[in-house]
């Protein structure tokens, strides 16, 4: 019995998990946000459909963490160019303080405070509750979407729907810190990125990570396609970048 009263609230959880999810293309990489302005690799996607297409996943658990789509094994850019890069992720970021706090807020209320009242009082009472704490919560931050649209690089098309989404799904908030960050993929190499941005002492780690990722890409596509003599070079990058 105590399970169909949390119905809710796993359902509310299932669509929030779903609107984190990203299909990325093989030569695509999830960096994840960690503290001090470092990123991680994120290279544990399930496997989706065809043409090496994987399905990933921010950290679920963690909705105030920003997470970015960049491409990887690529050319790396000049100084110029991955300054420019990194300078824009920091603006972002710097810009997302309010809305990682509406994502947290909306996390703790749907998916700690719903299921702990559901307990205490009842599945009615619980909802009728959260509602009353989580409608307005989206109002607001409907609003501050708005107030920080050009901080947070979103068009006014971007901006509106992000705002009905979140209306209409409320299990969608949690996720919005990620909703705003995917929908700008860096321009400059994945890798090249997470070299600049990670400490001197996980360096060698994410060179033998990205070496093992295109070694194993390798071995996946066909020898007489463009692709492995871009990826060898790219190699030949990291390996140079010890």
């Amino acid at each position: 019995m105590h399970g169909a009263d949390h119905v809710v609230w796993i359902v509310a959880f299932v669509l929030y998990a779903i609107d984190a999810a990203r299909i990325l293309s093989p030569r695509e990489v999830l960096l994840v946000e960690l503290s001090r302005g470092r990123l991680a690799a994120d290279f544990s996607g399930r496997p989706f459909g065809g043409a090496g297409r994987v399905l990933a996943f921010g950290p679920l658990l963690l909705p105030h963490r920003a997470v970015f789509v960049a491409p990887w094994g690529t050319g790396w850019s000049e100084g110029p160019g991955l300054g420019a890069a990194l300078q824009s992720l920091r603006e972002l970021r710097a810009a997302l303080p309010v809305v990682r706090i509406f994502a947290t807020e909306a996390f703790g209320v749907l998916f700690l405070v719903g299921p702990l009242l559901t307990l205490a009082l009842g599945p009615d009472v619980a909802v009728l509750y959260i509602a009353i704490v989580v409608y307005p919560t989206v109002l607001v931050a409907t609003a501050a979407l708005w107030w920080q649209r050009r901080e947070l690089g979103l068009t006014s098309a971007r901006c509106a729907r992000l705002s009905l989404e979140i209306v209409a799904c409320p299990a969608f908030l949690p996720n919005l810190v990620r909703k705003i960050t995917t929908a700008q993929p860096l321009a400059v190499d994945g890798g090249q990125v997470l070299l600049a941005t990670t400490s001197p002492d996980a360096r060698a780690e994410l060179i033998c990570q990205l070496e093992n990722r295109a070694e194993e890409l390798l071995e996946e596509i066909e020898s007489d396609e463009p692709t492995p003599g871009q990826l060898r070079s790219y190699l030949a990058t990291l390996r140079a970048a010890r």
